[in-house]
């Protein structure tokens, strides 16, 4: 073969392979450019939620190569239900709404409590109403939400003053019918979560008393999934609880700045946020507390006739690497 013809030949091949290596090279970097993790949170717009709102506040998400939208939910329940629709990946809830879901599914998963709080519930009543203490309450009516947080709270408070027979009625409502009820007194009393103590207390023209027993209810706010979706997520929820526990050490370490940034995220009153922000303990956490209290609740709504009689081993629920690797990373 002319050894000109041979020169073009090898130079017609590297051209080849310049342009394949070019063409990988292009696709590498392609790669790289967008490989953040696009995922989906159903987030309750509470100042509970404040680990996800910060760690969007300080880009965190972006530090763990994930790219994260928030999706707001006006309660555990209804994130929940974004989850199980698929619209979402992750939801919020406290632990009473993972309680009742179980005893309907068997694909939810429990990846990490974020937040803790004993003084979130409250049993108020106006002083007109001459409610002086639980006892007081025979045959008044009380306002609650049937089948959840406030319910449990209620009948946990008549317990723990052992008045479980005590003859009250419940009037049943939705969340936003409560404070209304209780300040046109067609109920003496209402059980109720955080802001609803904070609304009663400035819109009510009478002053209104807590006669709830703070400590008897441990409430958290915790992330959920789908064992389903976890299966190929990969390190995906490893990367999301990093970022969370850097937010939840970045609070614990600026309250003051995080209270600043919660305030104007969720566009409320700097004084609503103070009002309950002293009883939140942010902090990550999987365990036996936990446990406890799903096991205690789901035995209060199976006695209540809530729920079927068969409890589930809520064991089952806890998707533990993630926050098994978040702990090995701390040490």
């Amino acid at each position: 073969m002319p050894l000109v013809k041979r020169n073009l030949m090898a130079l017609g091949l590297g051209s080849l392979l310049i342009g394949v290596a070019a063409l990988f090279a292009s696709q590498y970097e392609s790669r790289n450019k967008t490989n953040d993790t696009k995922i989906r949170v159903g987030v309750s717009l509470t100042p509970l939620a404040s680990p996800f709102l910060i760690a969007e506040h300080l880009g965190l998400f972006d530090d763990y190569d994930l790219d994260v939208t928030l999706y707001p939910c006006a309660s555990g329940i209804a994130c929940t239900q974004l989850m199980l629709n698929r619209d979402v990946e992750y939801a919020t809830a406290s632990e009473s709404v993972v309680m009742f879901q179980s005893f309907e599914r068997k694909d939810l998963a429990l990846l990490v409590s974020f937040v803790e709080s004993d003084n979130d519930l409250k049993l108020l009543t106006l002083n007109p109403s001459e409610v002086g203490d639980v006892g007081a309450l025979q045959g008044k009516k009380v306002g609650v939400v049937k089948g959840s947080a406030s319910e449990f709270y209620f009948d946990s408070v008549l317990i723990a003053n052992n008045l479980k027979t005590l003859n009250v009625e419940k009037v049943y409502l939705q969340p936003h019918e409560l404070v209304p009820a209780l300040l046109s007194y067609r109920v003496e009393a209402i059980s109720a979560w955080e802001p609803m103590g904070y609304k009663a207390d400035i819109l009510s023209a009478a002053e209104v008393s807590n006669l709830g027993t703070p400590g008897i209810y441990q409430q958290s706010f915790n992330l959920l999934s789908t064992t389903p979706y976890l299966e190929f997520a990969g390190n995906e929820p490893t990367q999301l609880l990093g970022a969370l526990d850097e937010a939840v050490e970045w609070i614990n370490a600026n309250p003051d700045k995080a209270l600043g940034i919660i305030t104007k995220r969720l566009n409320i009153p700097a004084n609503q946020v103070k009002w309950s922000w002293e009883d939140y303990v942010f902090r990550l956490s999987l365990g036996n507390s936990l446990l406890s209290n799903l096991q205690l609740q789901a035995r209060w709504a199976v006695e209540s006739g809530l729920v079927g009689s068969e409890q589930p081993d809520f064991r089952d629920l806890f998707f533990t690497q993630p926050y098994q690797q978040i702990i090995a990373l701390r040490e």
